[in-house]
């Protein structure tokens, strides 16, 4: 059996070390007394914001955050024709999940499809269960070096459990990802043209790509309102 992605457990969308509880860091109290001193205090104690968002949702969140990429991008994946596909292959923790977002280092415009796959018995990618395209804008691009990454929200997509399978291939122009040195043993490449025989291969570099995980009971966001056209003007 493959290994699993690596995990990093997150709280407040940071990672902390196992047995230290996460805690919220309020600002130092006012030295102050009376009516005056209580107000500052209650102030503060609401400016630290350690209580559920103004949305009303609990912010005291946690998440897998699957990868393979050793954080280090050095050279660049490039897709020679529209049917060659890369492809990483994430193993979910145990249980159900819901998946939150994707997360690619893009390192040239373009345009790319994704499509995530459930697995098979053969241990392949079998049905597709979401396929989008990205196009890749300048602002969506990283160095290589300042940390930028392109994400696609996933999350009206319905729980998931075990293997998950992600496959990147170009759709137009010559978009490019980052990968990373390390080898994996979870990256392949394919070419989707059956008369090319050409079938899953095992590759050494890892592309940067992340595959974020939610709770199943965690709700969605709700959709941003459709903006309303302005009521007419009547004729003087």
């Amino acid at each position: 059996m493959a290994r699993t992605g690596a995990r990093t457990s997150l709280t407040a969308g940071k990672p902390y070390r196992k047995g230290r509880r996460p805690h919220c860091a309020r600002p130092p109290l006012p030295a102050l007394t009376g009516l005056v001193g209580l107000a500052a205090i209650v102030a503060a104690l609401v400016a630290s914001g350690c209580a559920s968002g103004p949305s009303g949702r609990d912010r005291d969140l946690r998440a897998y955050l699957l990868a393979f990429d050793d954080n280090r991008p050095s050279a660049t994946l490039t897709f020679p024709t529209p049917t060659y596909e890369a492809l990483v292959r994430f193993e979910a923790p145990p249980g159900q999940h819901r998946p939150w977002r994707l997360w690619f280092m893009a390192a040239a415009p373009g345009s790319v499809t994704v499509t995530l796959y459930k697995n098979t018995i053969f241990e392949a990618p079998g049905e597709p269960f979401e396929t989008f395209t990205r196009e890749l804008k300048d602002k969506d691009l990283s160095t290589g070096k300042d940390g930028r990454w392109a994400v696609e929200d996933l999350q009206d997509l319905d729980v998931v459990e075990g293997v998950i399978w992600v496959g990147v291939r170009k759709a137009a122009g010559t978009p490019a990802l980052w990968t990373a040195s390390n080898v994996s043993g979870q990256s392949f490449l394919r070419d989707r043209d059956p008369t090319r025989g050409v079938g899953i291969l095992p590759v050494k570099r890892t592309p940067m790509l992340r595959v974020e995980l939610a709770p199943p009971d965690l709700p969605r966001a709700p959709a941003p309102a459709l903006p309303t056209a302005p009521a007419p003007v009547a004729a003087p």
